[in-house]
């Protein structure tokens, strides 16, 4: 004759499918609050209401012909336009900005664009195969003059980080009647001879470490030029030996960081990863070349340089060289001491109080 099972074995089954219920809510519950659209706050009073002058806006514009992601933010929509160019190629910089640097959002209208193929602005039935930095060049041209119509200015601050400088320089180039002053963070100059040092720096790291793996992968491709894969392995032991942020943040834990804030949400980094792939292979053959010093000797818009010291994704060697032959109206060089190549988001005070500080300089904005 069979036992019935005793009640202490029933209890922990129960307990068990109980403990499993609860996990699997929670995981549902966490799963949708990462999946879900993206917004943006609102500027809001003391008292909850709202700012009656701020503005808080996501939109598409149409630029080139392809509609593409802005994101609005300003307490004070009379306030300067500050226009950020991000990085990559199609690696948008909005969560990082939004995370570190929104206090600018109190004395300016910060201009967070997503250039095409980038997140917001990738469309999986566009071919990005056929992009080139003088069309990216020519959307922020656009958006520019989109903008100064809209909000009856005569000029923006312009800021470009990384591959961002290389569209800003380009259109402060071409169209300087519209940009008030250009702020470069990490500036692209020569892309080949900044690779070879990042490089060098990089396979010294891993031998002083005996990653014997490192190693390996790092003498394998060897010296530029490099493929977009053999560039790519280049760039990923340069952030694991801290050469991109030092206090050396894994990919996890930026992708973290980056859907922690309203405007970006978890599906959005599938179309990070989808946008920097194919910007970066369609806009390499052209940015493996880039050359400023060739190519703008002299601007006519004034220029702060900003790079940081531990910088080894863009040489701030070479940054420093260009800005001593550069010919412009007034250039200030400034040092980020503890920052590698995010000195945005890894001196983020010291950077917006350097933003504020030219805009005052500038007339843009009274002094405090």
């Amino acid at each position: 004759m069979s036992r019935k099972p005793s009640p202490k074995p029933r209890f922990r089954i129960l307990r068990m499918l109980l403990i499993c219920l609860v996990l699997f809510v929670v995981a549902i519950g966490v799963l949708a609050y990462f999946t879900a659209g993206t917004y943006t706050r609102p500027f809001i009073d003391a008292s909850g209401n709202l700012i009656p002058n701020a503005i808080a806006e996501e939109r598409s514009v149409m630029l080139g012909g392809v509609e593409q992601y802005v994101l609005m933010r300003g307490k004070n929509r009379q306030a300067p336009l500050l226009v950020f160019v991000h990085g990559g190629p199609g690696a948008s910089e909005t969560p990082f900005l939004r995370t570190h640097n929104a206090a600018l959002e109190e004395d300016f209208v910060v201009v967070y664009w997503e250039q095409r193929g980038a997140v917001h602005s990738y469309d999986p039935e566009s071919d990005l195969s056929k992009i080139t930095i003088d069309r990216l060049t020519k959307d922020l041209g656009e958006l520019i003059n989109v903008l100064l119509v809209e909000f009856g200015q005569e000029k923006v601050l312009l800021i470009g980080h990384s591959w961002g400088t290389v569209l800003a320089l380009e259109h402060v180039a071409a169209h300087p009647e519209t940009v008030a002053s250009y702020i470069a963070i990490s500036q692209t100059t020569n892309q080949a001879d900044s690779d070879k040092e990042g490089y060098e720096w990089a396979l010294a790291r891993a031998r002083e470490s005996e990653d014997e793996e490192a190693i390996q992968r790092l003498e394998a491709i060897g010296y530029p030029p490099y493929t977009i894969e053999q560039f790519i392995t280049q760039r990923r032991a340069v952030s694991q030996f801290g050469g991109t942020f030092m206090d050396g943040s894994s990919d996890l834990e930026l992708a973290f960081s980056m859907i922690r804030t309203d405007e970006f949400s978890w599906p959005d980094l599938i179309t990070f990863v989808q946008g920097t792939d194919s910007s970066g292979a369609a806009l390499w053959p052209e940015q493996k070349n880039y050359n400023a010093y060739q190519r703008h000797p002299s601007i006519d818009v004034p220029i702060v340089m900003v790079m940081g010291r531990h910088d080894k994704v863009i040489s701030p060697t070479l940054g420093k060289q260009y800005f001593k032959v550069l010919e412009a109206p007034e250039k200030e060089l400034i040092w980020f001491e503890n920052s590698a190549h995010g000195p945005p988001f890894e001196e983020p005070q010291k950077f917006n109080d350097l933003v504020r500080q030219t805009a005052r300089r500038l007339g843009l904005l009274k002094s405090p």
